[in-house]
């Protein structure tokens, strides 16, 4: 079963872990090294304290409507594997953020845990000196706005730059994050949660708490992030791993088929163009953000590889920027119950060809906060989906 995965985001890597996991000859086609770097290291399943019993009131052109809670239980399944993480499918917890708002998640890292937004618990919200994206006084001052028992303090730290990769690679010397745990330590009251920015990788994390002697968790920043850029590692590690086969900077640009049927994808690679046989393809390559959706001109969407239809509202920008959501970013792919992309009739555009991710159209994922649970149910359900059809 010669399976070709098109994108390396949290879909596509876990669609890829998936197949060959069930016997698959997988090779995956991307341009970069996808988006997880540029995410928090958490995974959003949907804004509700209960995410899955929220599913049922989305409207019937939502993804979720298509993707079943048994796919998104078992894509967060095969993505623990990999990635070890709290929190659960079901019930969503309560973080703060790096400007001090609330922001409910479903999974997070252990170094995340001990900062859940609990009724009684006290925070103390530290900065390090020279780190820009993280100001501890105004964090600390929104969140005791909104009722929460938070102050700030700021430990001298350098680094060889202002980046959070910066401060990673400087908490990563010997002895440095033990010096940083003592600091810490120092900073506390009785019973605090300490909060620091999240510059550090789990290994070291662990060695600061442990020094700190206070349960320690990080906040998120924003990109590059050291949680995301840890996630995707061990993600793409688990590919190598797996011996599956990965085409960087190649980009996915034609395909041949014959009786419904997608047989070969073309692939550019440095100079020419490489087809790549395929039984069954995946296509997880992002929508609008990554470029596998363009808008032109003249405000008409393509899909670019495959020239399937894309959907969206008739008015796909509104002029209310800082309002409602922009029907744009809900554009993209319609697909039946085993991921295929479908034609304005409802009908497989091809038999073996799966959309999941980004691609999908109906949802606002960044205003919901359902972009990862959407991505791993749909690669779970289109994986299940070739499964079943060699079967």
């Amino acid at each position: 079963m010669r399976t070709v995965i098109i994108g390396a985001g949290i879909s596509g890597l876990t669609a890829a872990l998936m197949a060959k996991e069930a016997g698959a000859d997988v090779t995956v086609i991307t341009v970069g090294f996808g988006g997880l770097q540029l995410g928090q290291g958490t995974l959003d399943i949907f804004d509700a304290p209960e995410p899955l019993n929220a599913i049922a009131a989305l409207p019937e052109n939502h993804p979720y409507r298509t993707i079943t809670p048994e796919s998104i239980n078992e894509g967060v399944s095969a993505f623990r594997k990999i990635v070890p993480l709290d929190g659960s499918v079901e019930e969503s917890t309560v973080f703060p953020t790096a400007l001090g708002s609330l922001r409910r998640t479903g999974l997070y890292p252990h170094s995340m845990a001990a900062g859940r937004i609990e009724d009684g618990a006290s925070y103390l919200l530290v900065g390090f000196s020279g780190l820009k994206d993280f100001y501890p006084a105004l964090a600390a001052e929104n969140l005791a706005n909104q009722g929460v028992n938070a102050r700030s303090h700021t430990v001298t730290l350098t680094a060889q730059g202002d980046t959070a990769l910066a401060f990673s690679r400087s908490l990563a010397l010997p002895g440095a994050a033990e010096d940083l745990g003592r600091a810490l330590a120092q900073a506390a009251r009785e019973g605090e949660r300490i909060g620091i920015p999240a510059v550090v990788h789990e290994a070291d994390f662990e060695r600061i708490r442990q020094a700190a002697g206070h349960p320690v968790f990080q906040i998120p920043l924003p990109p590059p992030s050291i949680p995301g850029l840890e996630m995707n590692e061990l993600a793409r590690q688990a590919c190598a791993e797996a011996r599956i086969r990965m085409h960087l900077n190649s980009k996915a640009v034609g395909f041949t088929a014959a009786d419904g049927r997608i047989s070969a994808v073309k692939v550019q690679v440095a100079g020419s163009v490489k087809v790549i046989p395929a039984d069954h393809v995946v296509y997880a390559g992002g929508g609008i953000e990554s470029g596998a959706i363009l808008l032109d001109s003249h405000r008409v969407l393509s899909e670019t590889v495959f020239g399937l239809p894309v959907f969206a509202e008739e008015e796909i920008l509104n002029g209310d920027y800082w309002g409602s959501q922009q029907p744009l970013f809900a554009a993209g792919l319609k697909v039946d119950s085993a991921m295929r992309p479908v034609d304005t009739e409802g009908k497989p555009v091809f038999e073996n060809l799966h959309a999941v991710g980004g691609l999908l159209s109906g949802a606002q994922r960044a205003h919901e906060k359902s972009g990862e649970g959407i991505a791993l149910g749909s690669a779970a359900q289109a994986i299940n989906a070739i499964l079943r059809s060699d079967s």
